[in-house]
């Protein structure tokens, strides 16, 4: 038989003497959410943050320019439906192009990636000249006044910049001697890439503002579709910016 003095003891002591088999937390270590390392009660969990933003901007992205194709290709074909489509493909490219240099950190990724930048701007150049013809055709055509409403001043500035952007980065990586050779072409990346964050930007704008336009609200009115897919990208590229890569002296 127990005795009561022995049964306040067993009361008394806890349940678990030895609590070595759980996940042990030091207190000198912060908690460091930015990184992508998560605690669990299993132990903590690394996500590749740079891949979960690159994916946030390809979604954002891809959803946008296919809303856009889709309305186009839900429609009676006229001449002006090739403006919307090959901007589609402007803003699509333009900002797969951005993104990609992004995520490169080692040699052989920043050779890859740039091969890709190169791709994807060269399509953004064409396409954009593109988009431009057929607008400025179509309304010549229909004798209508160009570049009245803010969307078609946004868009002017914004093909401009664009065309000085591509053939300015083309300089620096295929015709560095232009500028005073490689060494003096690679210290001018971090100006290359700041403007190219400002034209993007404003790729977008322009975009949103076609959304608004009433020929294309007369097809797909659904203002939270293109603002989600514009956020999607704001939060993937902010996010994935590399402050060290944007380093102006």
């Amino acid at each position: 038989m127990v005795s009561p003095k022995n049964s306040e003891d067993n009361i008394a002591q806890p349940l678990i003497e030895n609590n070595s088999f759980l996940p042990q937390y030091s207190s000198t270590e912060p908690t460091n959410f930015t990184d992508g390392s998560v605690l669990t009660p299993t132990g903590s969990i690394n996500f590749n943050m740079s891949f979960v933003f690159s994916l946030l901007v390809s979604f954002g992205a891809l959803l946008f320019a296919s809303t856009v194709w889709y309305i186009a290709s839900s429609v009676d074909y006229f001449f002006f439906i090739w403006h919307p489509t090959l901007m589609a493909m402007v803003l699509l490219m333009a900002t797969q192009g951005s993104a990609v240099l992004q995520k490169a950190e080692s040699r052989q990724e920043k050779d890859a990636s740039l091969n890709f930048h190169k791709l994807m701007q060269s399509i953004t150049f064409l396409s954009v000249i593109g988009g431009f013809y057929v607008i400025y055709t179509f309304k010549a055509e229909g004798n209508k006044e160009h570049f009245t409403s803010p969307h078609g001043k946004s868009g002017l500035i914004t093909f401009l910049l664009i065309l000085i952007q591509t053939i300015a980065g083309s300089t620096l990586v295929n015709f560095p001697g232009v500028v005073g050779g490689a060494a003096k072409a690679r210290g001018m990346y971090k100006y290359h890439r700041t403007s190219g964050y400002l034209v993007l930007f404003l790729v977008w704008l322009t975009a949103l503002g076609g959304t608004q336009a009433d020929w294309t609200k007369s097809q797909f009115d659904h203002l939270w579709v293109w603002l989600l897919a514009a956020g999607m990208v704001l939060v993937g590229t902010i996010g994935g910016i590399n402050s060290n890569k944007l380093k102006v002296r």
